[in-house]
């Protein structure tokens, strides 16, 4: 068992998770869009006031450290821990925002991309192993391609800033192989419907206006897809070693 990696896991996440509250507060507004329903959103709130929620680091921090640990276990000394761990902190504060404003900061997602990039590149020149940007790179393509197609088939089923963290997911997934990839586009499917009738009671699900069937409520998608990343991590491990 790898305990060392799981213990840095742990301490890097959890320090990731207790800056949740500075990196929310960092995120600009979102500027109004006038062709939205407001009536199909929840109400906002600013980023400043859900910064300030109490017990926002302690369970963002809480969380860190479970997801830290949870990767330092299934992934061990492996280079891509690198990468990973240094998004702790962000995908926490986008999960945290797209569950209660049901909004993705863009200037959040591309600061990702850019740390989860440098990081691969530093790995593929330590290693001497170009292929890892090479699957880094398609990753980010199919994942992108596949909910780009979800999202212009029904654009209210699936929104762009979607699209966009997708990318980011396959991007820092993509060296780990194909088998992660379908994992995490599986599991971020199951977990959202799982989820819907917890989510649903506790109000955090809205009817859309003259829509039936089974896509009349509309859910935020970001922590699925983040959480289904997770899953996926930890199935290929299990995969890896069975």
């Amino acid at each position: 068992m790898e305990l060392l990696p799981a213990l840095a896991g742990l301490v890097v996440g959890l320090l990731g998770g207790l800056a949740v509250p500075r990196i929310v507060a960092w995120c600009p507004e979102p500027r109004h869009d006038p062709s939205e329903n407001p009536d199909e959103f929840p109400d906002h709130v600013p980023f400043a006031e859900l910064a300030r929620r109490p017990r926002l680091a302690l369970r963002s921090g809480t969380a860190g450290a479970l997801v830290g640990g949870i990767l330092g276990l299934a992934i061990g000394d492996g280079w891509a821990l690198l990468w990973l761990l240094a998004v702790v902190g962000p995908c926490l504060a986008l999960a945290v925002i797209d569950y209660v404003t049901w909004y993705l900061p863009k200037r959040l997602v591309w600061t990702s991309y850019g740390v989860v990039a440098v990081l691969e590149v530093v790995a593929a020149v330590a290693l001497d192993e170009p292929l890892l940007l090479v699957l880094a790179l398609g990753g980010m393509v199919a994942l992108v391609l596949y909910y780009g197609l979800l999202w212009f088939i029904s654009p209210r089923m699936m929104a762009f800033g979607d699209v966009r963290l997708a990318g980011l997911i396959g991007l820092a997934l993509g060296p780990l192989g194909v088998m992660t990839l379908l994992v995490s586009v599986l599991a971020a499917a199951v977990l959202s419907v799982l989820a819907y009738v917890p989510m649903k009671l506790r109000g955090n699900a809205i009817r859309r206006e003259g829509v039936r069937g089974p896509l009349k409520d509309n859910l935020p998608y970001g922590p699925f897809l983040l959480l289904g990343a997770l899953v996926a991590v930890v199935v290929g491990r299990v995969l890896a070693v069975s």
